[in-house]
C-alpha cells in the first residue's frame, strides 16, 4: 500500500491506504489464530460503522484481535488507547473526566487517556490517522450511564459538551467524535 497526501481543513495530511491483506498478514505475524472471514467481517464492520462490540466467552481473544488490528494500523502508540470498565462506573467522569468544582478554570482530565485521544483525533494534521478506543468488558458496568454522551454523539453528530470554562489545561468546552475514531468494545 502506499500514501497518498491530502489537503482536510486548509492542512496536509497523510492518509494511508488500507489493506484487508496486510492486517490479516499483520495480525497473523503476531501470533494470533484468527479466521480470514472473521477478521475480514470485523474490518468491514468498523468501515461500515466505527463502533463494534465484540462478544464472546472469556477468554475467546476478543481483546487481543481488537488490540492486533489497531496496532496493524497505526503509526504510534498514541493513536491508541485501552480502557478496562470498571464495576463502579456510574457516569461519563472515567472517559471525558469533569470541571473542577473548586477552581472553574480547571478541568480534571480522566486518568483513562480516552480525552486525550479524542482531542488528538481532532487535529486537522491527524485526521488521515486511525485512532482507536478500546473499551474491555463494557458489560462490567451500565453502558447507558458512562457511555450515554458518545451514543448520542454517534446518531446526532454533535460535539459532546465537556465544560463552559475558558481553555484551562487545553481542554476545550466540547469535543467532536470524529471520522478516524473506531470505538471497538467487548463484553
Amino acid at each position: 500500500t502506499g500514501e497518498v497526501e491530502e489537503i482536510i481543513g486548509g492542512e496536509k495530511a497523510v492518509k494511508i491506504d488500507f489493506s484487508i491483506k496486510s492486517i490479516i498478514e499483520s495480525i497473523s505475524s503476531s501470533g494470533l489464530q484468527y479466521e480470514e472471514l472473521l477478521v475480514k467481517r470485523f474490518a468491514f464492520s468498523l468501515m461500515t460503522k466505527p463502533f463494534v462490540i465484540l462478544s464472546g466467552l472469556a477468554g475467546s481473544g476478543k481483546t487481543q484481535l481488537a488490540l492486533a488490528f489497531a496496532k496493524a494500523l497505526i503509526q504510534d502508540r498514541s493513536q491508541l488507547c485501552t480502557v478496562s470498565v470498571g464495576a463502579d462506573w456510574t457516569n461519563r467522569e472515567p472517559l471525558l473526566g469533569y470541571p473542577n468544582a473548586l477552581d472553574s478554570s480547571k478541568y480534571v482530565r480522566p486518568e483513562s487517556g480516552v480525552l486525550d485521544l479524542l482531542i488528538e483525533a481532532n487535529k486537522p494534521t491527524n485526521s488521515g490517522k486511525p485512532y482507536f478506543l478500546i473499551l474491555d468488558e463494557m458489560n462490567m458496568s451500565y453502558v447507558e450511564r458512562y457511555f450515554a454522551d458518545f451514543l448520542s454523539a454517534m446518531e446526532s453528530h454533535e460535539p459532546i459538551k465537556l465544560w463552559s470554562g475558558a481553555d484551562g489545561d487545553n481542554v476545550p468546552s466540547s469535543v467532536k467524535l470524529p471520522r478516524n475514531l473506531y470505538i471497538i468494545g467487548t463484553i
